[in-house]
């Protein structure tokens, strides 16, 4: 598997976690606002490891050698 779908595969994780857990926390505390910035923080998490899964990565090795 890739570096780069590893790493974006964790942050898509990671996002999906924090914006269950502000949802929780909107939930049981009556805190739109706090179900809001988990859903926030989850698209940019997901943007983010779009944007690192389509990364190219430099050649390790010149072909060259």
């Amino acid at each position: 598997m890739n570096k780069n779908l590893i790493v974006a595969l964790g942050l898509v994780l990671l996002g999906v976690a924090l914006a269950a857990a502000g949802i929780y926390v909107g939930d049981t505390d009556d805190a739109p606002g706090a179900a809001l910035l988990g859903i926030v923080l989850m698209l940019g998490l997901v943007a983010l490891a779009v944007k690192v899964a389509r990364r190219n990565r430099p050649a390790e090795h010149d072909a060259r050698r």
